[in-house]
């Protein structure tokens, strides 16, 4: 699903059951960063969002 993301929650229990061994979320988000992961950014635009009158607002 495209709505799937690595959060650190599922990194720490993907360790946990993969290596048998306990990680908590700051060191599951220490090792994402340490691997080259960025926290996912979420791309918020209401769907009848009309540019035309964000253009005027401005």
């Amino acid at each position: 699903m495209e709505d799937q993301v690595w959060t650190a929650a599922r990194v720490a229990t993907l360790i946990g059951r993969k290596f048998h061994v306990s990680c908590n979320l700051s060191g599951a988000t220490r090792l994402m960063r340490w691997l080259g992961f960025t926290p996912p950014i979420p791309a918020r635009r209401l769907a009848e969002r009309d540019g035309q009158t964000v253009v005027v607002w401005r």
